[in-house]
């Protein structure tokens, strides 16, 4: 139920132990992993080879934040797509598909089975200081029509989607990697603008959610929504109809200022299966240990855990691990660098 930041460029004792005697559920990838393609498929099959042998122990989840623009943690020689909002100005629901076909088919290549994307909050603050071009557009049906075809890519790419930041993220004038967020809208717009790009895009099939910390006083005044069961488990999963998994942002994020030994209780309560933290190790270790000692004191529920392990096994199911570099590897490059040209031309200054 832990996804957790490493550090390297190829397998070390830290990163093993992370693995074999942690267990994590999987890992992300950063710039600090990757120094060119070879390189990091040989580091992805040495970290999913410490479990190969075991039956019983699912593929790790190998992701990465690889949307375009100016949220890519890999460089050259892969591809350098544009910002999504370029495909809201293009909308067209083809090269919204190929976008993300052509992305998935990069990452996959390589051994990556889950990008952070595509992004699903619609851009309806002007002044918003995180999302801005990240966002497909400011219609919510335009976001919900190609965030669709984006999915869509991805899955026919054999790489997992993560949908975010729910319930969204695009009308926040703050960047929750500082501060704590609020959006002060009424629940009626936040439900015709925010939830329209998620309820689409669930009914289409996305299994996987990402959280936003962010607060949202229409739903619930005190918690933002990662660890709000209002918004998570009566909106997001009753309402919504969503039974995939619920992944937190980022843990170490200056939005959450929660006590970490809090979080586990907290995130569950709520209906988060997996944690997120990308950097700090020391707190994957304190998080880890801290839920294990909210299920043997009975805080979390055991019932609970064995409901997001069904989630993450459930998806994990159609993970396979690749053992050779992929051929095509240069073709697929050739291919989406025609693709970033075709998407340029329509990108707003």
């Amino acid at each position: 139920m832990i996804v957790s930041g490493f550090e390297g460029t190829s397998l070390n004792a830290r990163t093993e132990e992370l693995i074999l005697q942690q267990g994590v559920g999987g890992l992300i990838l950063f710039e600090r992993n990757f120094r060119n393609p070879d390189q990091l498929f040989q580091l992805i099959n040495d970290l999913q080879s410490l479990n190969a042998d075991n039956p019983e122990i699912p593929p790790l989840f190998i992701s990465v934040d690889q949307e375009g623009g100016r949220v890519a943690r890999l460089g050259a020689p892969f591809t350098q797509f544009p910002p999504m909002s370029c495909l809201g100005q293009a909308n067209s629901n083809d090269l919204t598909y190929r976008f993300g076909l052509g992305m998935g088919k990069e990452l996959r290549a390589i051994g990556i089975n889950m990008d952070y994307a595509p992004v699903l909050d619609v851009h309806s603050n002007p002044a918003n200081p995180i999302i801005g071009k990240r966002s497909l557009d400011t219609d919510p049906e335009k976001v919900a029509r190609l965030g669709v075809e984006l999915i869509r890519g991805f899955y026919e790419a054999g790489v997992i989607p993560v949908g975010k930041h729910f319930p969204g993220h695009g009308d926040t004038s703050q960047d929750s990697h500082l501060t704590l967020p609020r959006v002060e809208r009424t629940r009626e717009s936040l439900e015709k603008t925010e939830l329209i790009p998620f309820a689409q895009a669930i009914q289409q099939g996305l299994e996987v959610i990402m959280s936003a910390h962010v607060v949202y006083p229409a739903w619930d005044s005190e918690q933002p929504a990662t660890f709000s069961p209002t918004i998570m488990s009566e909106l997001l999963r009753n309402t919504l109809q969503f039974d995939g998994i619920l992944i937190s942002d980022d843990l170490e994020m200056k939005a959450i200022d929660q006590k970490l030994e809090s979080i586990p209780v907290l995130g569950t309560q709520a209906g988060i299966d997996l944690f997120l933290i990308c950097h700090d190790l020391e707190k994957v270790t304190a998080l880890q240990d801290a839920m294990i000692q909210d299920i043997e004191a009975e805080r979390i529920p055991h019932a609970t855990i064995e409901q997001s392990l069904a989630r993450i096994f459930k998806v994990k199911q159609r993970l396979n691990i690749l053992e050779d570099f992929n051929s095509d590897f240069e073709n697929i490059l050739k291919e989406n660098q025609s693709l970033a040209q075709e998407m340029q031309a329509f990108v707003k200054e």
